[in-house]
């Protein structure tokens, strides 16, 4: 069943049938429905505008870019960082420059926005993936780029770097890091995953995802060395698409407490729902991240029933099976949890 809404959803969810409980969608800082950081929007929209429909390239700039990309390089102390459109564009931005005689080697559940230039992802576990790239490991002459998500946000499956402790020293092998919905969950102002990933390979680390997902910013980002993001920046499909929205910018330079804020509000929010219900019993789910995948089959029908909204639906095609989750988002209050847990102990639909 499909819910159809006017405006974005919450703590709770406004639809036909009425107001529910909403746990799903992103925006989990809940920074979308948050009043002081809609001021700090509107106040973005009185200094810098609506949108900028102009080129990064061109003779006319809005220093607000290159202010938010230097907060960006020294959040996650990359050597560069650059601010797009959107995080699909910026995974292609990355394809764009990439050597296509390069060997290519992707993770099971990468987003396409990574691989769809190059080829499909690893059939088979995450484990068997990282087993055949060490075994299979060699001096090739070519550029060898390996290419996965940060955080596994679907079916909460551990992505470990600690197997590329063994790539130290090898020459010719890069990475490229999906990190959309990491970003923002490890640390308002200092964030030290591409630093911790960086310091196993050889060759570049290009990280690169949506701002939307934590953030609640309508941008997509890379990070990566310099030489790396001027060739991005050189090319034709970069001079030629426009920035993200200045106002939102504005928001995130400015509002920096408020994201502190919300970001220990969903902290307390997970802990929370952890001390309140039998985690591994109902789900697989990742230390300190808001999404959790639900082993109970049909639990989306029984708590929709309920008022509670989850997130449920066919991935990542309409043919693919239904992937069930609960989603935190830093709203949430501990009634709401609560009603949560207890809806969800007493469903008999276990399976």
């Amino acid at each position: 069943m499909k819910l159809y809404t006017d405006q974005l959803p919450g703590r709770t969810i406004k639809h036909q049938q009425g107001e529910y409980l909403y746990f799903s969608g992103t925006s989990y800082l809940g920074l979308s429905q948050l009043k002081e950081f809609k001021e700090l929007i509107k106040e973005g929209i009185d200094r810098a505008g609506t949108h900028f429909g102009g080129s990064r390239l061109s003779n006319i700039q809005i220093n607000i870019y290159e202010a938010a990309e230097e907060r960006l390089r020294q959040m996650t102390g990359a050597e560069d960082a650059l601010l797009v459109s959107s995080g699909s564009f910026a995974g292609y931005l990355i394809s764009e420059v990439l050597p296509s005689e390069a060997i290519f080697s992707v993770a099971p559940g990468t987003h396409s926005a990574l691989w769809k230039h190059f080829s499909p992802p690893f059939e088979g576990s995450r484990k068997d993936w990282i087993h055949e790239n060490l075994k299979n490991l060699k001096p090739l002459g070519k550029e060898y780029f390996f290419l996965q998500n940060s955080t596994d946000c679907l079916f909460c499956t551990h992505s470990d770097i600690e197997w590329m402790e063994q790539l130290t020293g090898i020459a010719g092998i890069s990475l490229v890091v999906d990190d959309s919905h990491g970003i923002g969950l490890r640390g308002g102002l200092h964030d030290p995953l591409y630093q911790d990933w960086q310091k196993y390979i050889s060759g570049d680390t290009l990280f690169m995802g949506s701002l939307g997902k934590a953030m609640g910013l309508p941008a997509g980002f890379i990070l990566g060395p310099s030489n790396c993001l001027d060739r991005i920046r050189a090319t034709p499909s970069f001079g030629g698409s426009s920035p993200p929205n200045p106002a939102f910018l504005y928001a995130w330079l400015k509002g920096g407490e408020i994201f502190e804020k919300q970001l220990q509000k969903l902290r307390d929010n997970i802990h929370y729902f952890r001390s309140q219900i039998n985690i591994e019993k109902y789900f697989d789910s990742l230390a300190d991240r808001p999404f959790f995948f639900c082993k109970q089959k049909g639990i989306y029908t029984h708590l929709l029933e309920r008022e509670i909204v989850i997130s449920s639906f066919n991935y990542p095609g309409p043919d693919d099976p239904v992937v069930t989750r609960v989603v935190l988002n830093a709203l949430h209050t501990n009634e709401d949890i609560e009603k949560l847990c207890a809806e969800i102990e007493g469903y008999e639909g276990r399976g």
